[in-house]
């Protein structure tokens, strides 16, 4: 798993989360790859679905099997938002999950196209993205943590969610991020 805060020279802040299938050496290799990827594309200061698709292209020219679930959010001094998913969980806004565009991991097909959504953030308004380790938490009796706790959970802090799932029973790696809408003219104060 992986993820990164960007900041844009245009104020804005680009974030994004992911999820590299398997394990060990080759996950590690591709994960990097993705992350070394990502931020030279970062440079070019293009949108969030553009970004998934000159990622996608990349990923898949050079990697052999194995895939990436991705999250990418471009986020304005002014609270607009820009998201474009490959394959990931949606984020939370305020504690409801966003209905975002539904694409293919990364590495799967050349020539994915990815979608891109966008909305207007409020003062305190609050968005939790996270990886699968959360949702997919085990307790002993193999019950899973599921969407219904992390929903529950999601207007928390990222720190609350991760002990949550880790209290719960952890089987995987565990993201969350937890960004929260504060007016430029509320910070100047």
């Amino acid at each position: 798993e992986f993820y990164q805060v960007l900041r844009q020279p245009d104020g804005s802040s680009l974030i994004v989360v992911g999820d590299v299938s398997g394990k060990g050496l080759k996950a590690a290799m591709t994960g990097a790859l993705a992350i070394g990827s990502l931020r030279t594309l970062a440079e070019e200061m293009v949108s969030p679905a553009t970004l998934l698709t000159r990622l996608n292209q990349q990923i898949v020219a050079t990697q052999q099997g194995g895939f990436i679930t991705c999250l990418c959010a471009s986020v304005a001094a002014d609270g607009r938002v820009a998201l474009a998913n490959a394959g990931h969980l949606p984020p939370y806004r305020n504690g409801e999950e966003m209905e975002l565009e539904g694409s293919l991991p990364l590495g799967i097909r050349e020539g994915e196209q990815y979608e891109q959504s966008t909305l207007e953030m409020e003062a305190g308004d609050r968005i939790t993205l996270l990886t699968d380790g959360v949702v997919e938490a085990q307790s002993a009796s193999d019950e899973l943590f599921g969407f219904e706790r992390t929903r529950g959970l999601s207007r928390e802090s990222a720190g609350s969610i991760a002990a949550a799932a880790q209290q719960f029973g952890q089987r995987d790696d565990i993201t969350v991020l937890t960004l929260t809408f504060v007016p430029v003219a509320e910070l100047q104060v």
